[in-house]
């Protein structure tokens, strides 16, 4: 006679969840703060705010956070919204390149919502940006100066993950 089991995990995201991952991407942006002087403490804690809500809600495609000149990043990072997050690690914050010459260039971010999002109402969808720290405009996704994205770590909490890209020149 042979026995068969079955092992079954279900896990619930929870805010707790979305705010130890956006936490991590705060973490990054509070690096480039100490090496560039930017973005400021109070944008740092509005854009880990809104990260938050988007994973939350899992409305998140990505979001690019760094230094723009004219109309393309000089420096940046990328997070990307990952399927199967208990599949992939959850690496540590930080390994920000200093040095990065940022002269002329001003700290943005560029957000991609996804397919869910486009399935919500419009009066659903306001609803939800009312409640986030500020607005977004539209516009086209900003090309990269010089060299091309990478991926390097990845932020895991409750089954769910993001992926975060940065330039390599």
């Amino acid at each position: 006679m042979s026995n068969s089991y079955t092992f079954t995990e279900t896990q619930t995201f929870t805010f707790t969840d979305a705010k130890y991952i956006a936490a991590k991407v705060a973490t990054d942006l509070a690096r480039f703060r100490r090496f560039y002087n930017s973005p400021s403490l109070e944008l740092i804690k509005q854009y880990e705010e809104e990260l938050t809500a988007l994973l939350k809600a899992d409305y998140l495609d990505n979001i690019t956070y760094g230094f723009k000149r004219g109309e393309k990043w000089i420096e940046a990072l990328r997070y990307h919204a990952l399927s199967g997050g208990s599949l992939v690690g959850d690496d540590d914050p930080g390994k920000i390149r200093p040095g990065v010459d940022v002269m002329g260039a001003h700290f943005t971010s560029f957000l991609v919502l996804n397919s869910r999002w486009s399935q919500l109402s419009t009066a659903a969808q306001e609803a939800f940006e009312a409640n986030l720290p500020f607005r977004r405009g539209g516009g086209d996704e900003p090309a990269l100066e010089s060299g091309y994205w990478s991926h390097g770590h990845n932020y895991a909490s409750g089954g769910r993950s993001i992926g975060r890209s940065t330039i390599i020149r």
